[in-house]
């Protein structure tokens, strides 16, 4: 098999284009046209039985070399051959356009400054997540402003002991009583 393959391999003497154009009985296509680089990668493909030789392997980390391609040399690197993960859809980071925002904004519409409501848990609870972290702009629905605003009113509250740090509690129920 792979003497067969050495003669499909080596390129049979061929005129140059300019000679075959001065030459009456040069042929007026030379052998290496595109048919015939097709041709020979048809036969590289299949083997002495007529099968496929070249299977790609759709679950492999690696991609894989196509036969009849030119390998360049930055092609070798582990970092070209190792095929990237896609990144996984997250959710979109950004809030509310500006008009949205002051719609669906309580303090906004209101009037009132969260800055000035770090002593009142009631008011920083449903901004807090379950392990403590200040929900985000996409979920809140709060100006850029006020954002800012009820994140720093949160950060103080802990601080003083108002809100739990790496907690949500529920300080509207009254805790049980073990008897």
């Amino acid at each position: 098999m792979l003497a067969s393959l050495r003669s499909i391999a080596r390129p049979k003497p061929s005129f140059r284009v300019a000679f075959a154009a001065l030459s009456s009985s040069a042929p007026t296509k030379p052998d290496s046209g595109p048919s015939s680089l097709q041709e020979f990668g048809e036969q590289l493909m299949e083997g002495e039985s007529g099968t496929t030789t070249y299977i790609p392997n759709p679950n492999s980390l690696y991609r894989a070399f196509i036969p009849n391609q030119f390998i360049q040399p930055h092609r070798l690197s582990y970092n070209s051959v190792v095929k990237q993960r896609g990144r996984p859809p997250t959710r979109a980071q950004v809030g509310p356009s500006r008009r949205e925002a002051q719609h669906m904004d309580p303090f906004y519409r209101l009037g009132v400054d969260p800055l000035k409501q770090a002593m009142n848990p009631a008011m920083l609870i449903p901004f807090v997540s379950e392990m403590g972290k200040v929900y985000g702009r996409n979920v809140t629905s709060l100006t850029k402003k006020n954002q800012r605003r009820i994140g720093k009113a949160i950060r103080r509250a802990k601080m003083m002991g108002i809100l739990p740090i790496l907690s949500k509690r529920n300080i509207f129920q009254p805790p049980k009583l073990n008897l």
